[in-house]
Order: structure tokens, then C-alpha cells, then sequence
């Protein structure tokens, strides 16, 4: 084997590695990027159950009448 054949093996040896490196990293950054996706889906849905929570605790209120404050407009001037 020569010189030149032992530099193109080398070559492409580190080429190997490299690429193997490289997609290891991605992986790895998907996973992350899963995770991380998770993670705020589950922030959210708990969001979402603690805000139901909460309005069931409240009860539902009434929309303001705007009768209600003529009325007492009213009786205020009437006093």
C-alpha cells in the first residue's frame, strides 16, 4: 500500500467519523427539540386545567346589566 492510498483511507476514515459526529449531533438536537416540545405542550394543558379549575371555583358570573347603573344613576340624583 503506498503513501497516497494510506492519506485516501485516512481521508476518508475522518470523513466517516465526521459524518457520523455530525449526525449524533442532530439526532441528539431533535431529541432535545422533542423534549422541549413536550415540556410546553404538558405547561400548557396544566395552564389550561388550572385556569378551568379556577373558573369552576368562581362559578360563572353575570354580564353586567347596563340597566343596573342607569338605576342607580337615577337614584342617586332622586336622594
Amino acid at each position: 500500500m503506498g503513501i497516497k492510498d494510506q492519506f485516501q483511507d485516512k481521508a476518508n476514515e475522518l470523513k466517516d467519523q465526521a459524518q457520523k459526529a455530525m449526525g449524533s449531533a442532530r439526532d441528539e438536537a431533535d431529541e432535545r427539540g422533542r423534549q422541549a416540545q413536550d415540556r410546553a405542550r404538558q405547561r400548557g394543558q396544566q395552564g389550561r386545567e388550572r385556569g378551568q379549575q379556577e373558573r369552576g371555583q368562581q362559578g360563572r358570573r353575570p354580564a353586567p346589566d347596563p340597566m343596573d347603573e342607569l338605576h342607580d344613576e337615577r337614584d342617586r340624583f332622586q336622594s
